[in-house]
């Protein structure tokens, strides 16, 4: 009933690597989801709790692919240019919902 030890090659290793990623995925998205459920059911209640985790997570997993120099060459441009994007898409909604509250 003994069990022969697992040998780990690059195989093995890029298996594992993806099983974790999917988990992370479904943690993250999970979260994010449950975000949305919480501020549209309970709008009174504080969920930066919950984006932290979310924020957090994504900062630690670039931290190590940082720290292991795996990133793509322009991962910084790619970051600044999605950070811009977002603010201006999150100005540009929270004047659209400050004009429909006017109107209602």
């Amino acid at each position: 009933m003994n069990n022969p030890p697992i040998i780990k090659d690059e195989r093995t290793r890029s298996i594992e690597d993806a099983s974790y990623r999917v988990g992370f995925n479904i943690i993250c998205f999970g979260l994010l989801i449950d975000l949305v459920f919480r501020s549209v059911l309970y709008p009174n209640e504080s969920v930066w709790d919950l984006m932290a985790l979310v924020v957090i997570s994504g900062f630690a997993s670039t931290i190590y692919q940082a720290r292991h120099k795996t990133l793509p060459p322009n991962f910084l441009r790619s970051m600044l240019i999605l950070s811009v994007a977002t603010a201006l898409l999150s100005a540009a909604l929270v004047l659209v919902i400050l004009k429909f509250r006017k109107i209602w």
